[in-house]
């Protein structure tokens, strides 16, 4: 983090109160690339947070990862964006929540939410050749705590043989940007970086086609960057504890509404946000390569008295032969026994105790056992449930189609997974995730059918409320700005096809701000909750009322006879909108100004041309004193 940055956040915290009305987030970003680089592609980023956060400013920080792990340990970061293995460290220190999001890459339109590393070497170097090459070179590296520019490239050497920690001499080069700088000019014999690198550095005109070569080239199907080794979950994005739920959810929809195509997403390189990914195969790399938080080692192992006293047990093996090798026998057919009791007593437990629903099925789909977990989900006890057909479960939504593939693919495989509609024992439908694994014998004939089902109800629901949130006002629960798009374009084909009529209504309130401005916000807003619902009650089921923001409303008239017959509408939206409005013991008045555009499908036109038609005339109708509607006129051709 610069000083001038440093200086400019002490300065705002030294600011009166109510220059700081706007709370102000942190948003920290790991600078893997030089900083003016890393500013450029998130600061976008940043600002596009800030925007769907009302009340809310969100502030870019691009730091290393010490300084990262300070801002956390002092309160200062609210949100993150580092490498996978960084925030598993930090995970297991702070006390974090698990990742919010998992950001997803995107080149050349391609989405991609994985990442690697990539081992190169200047152009005709023909002593490197594989991996074996690497050993005793002089390799550059960002820095040892860096996933794709160093931890994935050690687990690759450790497979090959080579120690990391012994068999390369390293030479830690601070960023990806200076590895590049530091193979081309000979510094260095090969360097690692992380996968996309060498392609954005191409992309900037820093780096020309054909100067460097890749080492131990993977052929990945999907995925679009030059990579040397196995693949991981991309950057996470973390919310700090202190965050309200309100505010967290807020950041939630606005990353996974994030378009490809919006400037932010452009800026950053990215696709958008995913739900966050397992991060496990890091969890997995970190413990063999012994890194924080799997870095303890034992003082003293067997290998280290094995080599120590290697003599001296060689001897007293040699002397104790015969005993030795009858209690080893003894003592072998004893620690069989005890394994094979204790791994069928952990799998019972497992079975047992397990939170997702076990069910064992003979070929033929008879239950042969279930596990307690199986019980609550499907409200079957098990003395219900075992002797009796797995189709008693179903629930009859999926066509006939959906089972020939479900068991053409099991006999294909041996595996199915998927979501499922089930039924439960008193009734009740619900979602479910299943999966079924076959168990054979040594001819490779089924015996058994091994399912693993999860009640996703909930799952199902966040998802909903997830959409919903990104379709609609939030104020007003209305259909936003977004959906109604979507509505009017459904309209208007309707309109094509039907031969009936289609008005577009554009009402804008007058006098609102002086409702603002004499009560205060809150009561302009509950102003606006009633107004809604008021216009609400007198449109028909077919029409579309929605919210632009402010004090502006649109409103879809759907299969006009006549333009009388819409006028009688508007009409009411006028007596609506002007009566007055009781809230909490005030008496609010406010009239609106409307503008109407017909759809005529013979003149044809797009849902953009006919909201402006609709706005043109809501301003016609405010010069002519408000409180009334004018219908948009095309302009006479001359």
């Amino acid at each position: 983090m610069s000083l001038g940055r440093r200086l400019l956040l002490v300065a705002m915290t030294l600011l009166p109160g109510p220059l700081l009305a706007e709370e102000t987030l942190t948003l920290g970003v790991f600078a893997y690339r030089p900083e003016a680089v890393m500013e450029a592609r998130y600061r976008p980023l940043a600002d596009y947070l800030g925007e769907r956060l009302p009340d809310h400013r969100v502030e870019l920080e691009v730091m290393s990862l010490d300084e990262i792990e300070e801002a956390i340990s002092h309160r200062r970061l609210d949100l993150l964006m580092t490498n996978p293995s960084h925030y598993l460290e930090i995970r297991s220190r702070n006390s974090l929540t698990g990742a919010l999001a998992t950001v997803i890459n995107a080149q050349h339109g391609q989405a991609v939410s994985s990442l690697g590393g990539t081992m190169i070497k200047a152009a005709g170097n023909a002593a490197i050749q594989e991996l074996d090459d690497l050993a005793g070179r002089r390799i550059a590296m960002p820095g040892r705590r860096f996933l794709g520019g160093y931890q994935t490239h050690a687990l690759e050497l450790m497979d090959a043989g080579i120690d990391p920690r012994r068999d390369i001499e390293p030479m830690i080069a601070g960023s990806h940007d200076a590895v590049v700088a530091a193979v081309l000019a000979g510094e260095a014999e090969a360097g690692f970086v992380r996968t996309g690198i060498l392609e954005g550095l191409i992309a900037e005109g820093e780096l020309a086609p054909g100067q460097l070569e890749v080492i131990n080239p993977q052929r990945l199907a999907s995925f679009p960057f030059a990579v040397s080794t196995r693949l991981y979950p991309e950057w996470p994005f973390v919310v700090m504890p202190q965050l309200v739920p309100e505010t967290v959810r807020r950041i939630a929809v606005a990353l996974f509404t994030l378009e490809p195509e919006h400037p932010a997403a452009r800026a950053a390189m990215i696709a958008g946000f995913a739900p966050p990914q397992d991060y496990l195969p890091v969890e997995n790399l970190a413990r063999r390569l012994r890194l924080p938080p799997f870095d303890a080692v034992p003082d003293f192992t067997w290998h280290d008295i094995w080599q120590r006293y290697a003599g001296f047990l060689l001897g007293l093996a040699a002397a104790g032969a015969l005993v030795a090798a009858l209690l080893a026998l003894l003592a072998r057919r004893n620690r069989q026994l005890r394994q094979q009791r204790e791994r069928l007593s952990l799998l019972a437990g497992v079975f047992t105790h397990s939170h997702e629903g076990v069910m064992i099925t003979a070929p033929d789909g008879e239950l042969l056992e279930v596990n307690d977990a199986f019980s609550q989900i499907t409200g079957y006890p098990r003395g219900e449930a075992v002797g009796r057909n797995a189709s008693l479960l179903g629930a009859g939504r999926h066509p006939q189609a959906f089972y020939a593939d479900f068991w053409q693919q099991l006999k294909r495989t041996g595996h199915w997974d998927g979501e499922v509609w089930n039924r439960r024992k008193n009734g009740e439908v619900y979602p479910q995730r299943l999966t079924i694994s076959a168990v054979t014998d040594g001819a490779g004939e089924v015996q058994r059918y091994v399912g693993l089902l999860s009640d996703i109800t909930q799952l199902k629901a966040h998802q909903r409320a997830l959409t919903h949130a990104a379709q609609h006002d939030a104020l007003t629960g209305l259909p936003n700005r977004a959906l109604l798009a979507d509505r009017l374009r459904v309209a208007m084909a309707q309109a094509d096809r039907s031969g009936q009529r289609l008005a577009v209504v554009f009402i804008d309130l007058d006098g609102f701000k002086a409702v603002n401005d004499t009560h205060g916000h809150d009561m302009g807003d509950r102003l606006l909750v009633a107004l809604a619902e008021r216009m609400q009650g007198e449109l028909r089921a077919s029409d579309t009322l929605a919210r632009l923001g402010g004090d502006e409303f649109v409103v879809v008239l759907l299969d006009l006879a006549s333009d009388e017959e819409g006028e009688r509408v508007i009409d009411r939206l006028l007596a609506a909108t002007a009566a007055p409005v009781e809230v909490a013991g005030r008496r609010l008045q406010v009239s609106a100004s409307l503008g109407v555009a017909y759809y005529d499908a013979a003149e044809g036109g797009d849902e953009d041309q006919l909201l402006r038609h609709a706005d043109q005339a809501m301003y016609r109708a405010k010069e002519a004193g408000k409180h009334c509607y004018r219908v948009y006129e095309a302009p006479c051709q001359v």
